[in-house]
């Protein structure tokens, strides 16, 4: 079976900064990469396969999640890539 990664993002006005975890927990990479399209790309080709990833919807992340949900479709395996947006409050 293929190990699931988990992405968290903090998102802000002119950074993103993310943490990317196995299923077992562990850390497996964190950093912090510059809030534009380009590094967005550029980072995403570095991420471990199958993935998930969540991060908090404000005012600054409605670009985020449209740019990342095209890269949210299978990843040929039995595991979906998906993109979780929560508003503050929602549990």
């Amino acid at each position: 079976m293929q190990n699931m990664y988990y992405i968290g993002l903090d998102v802000h006005k002119r950074t993103i900064s993310y943490c990317v975890k196995d299923g077992s927990g562990v850390i497996r990479a964190q950093g912090t990469i510059p809030a534009t399209r380009f590094d967005l790309d550029r980072w995403m080709k570095t991420l471990p396969q199958p993935w998930t990833a969540a991060m908090e919807a404000t005012m600054f992340t409605g670009w985020i999640y449209d740019h990342l949900k095209p890269h949210a479709g299978s990843s040929g395996s039995r595991y979906s890539r998906r993109i979780v947006s929560r508003l503050a409050g929602d549990h």
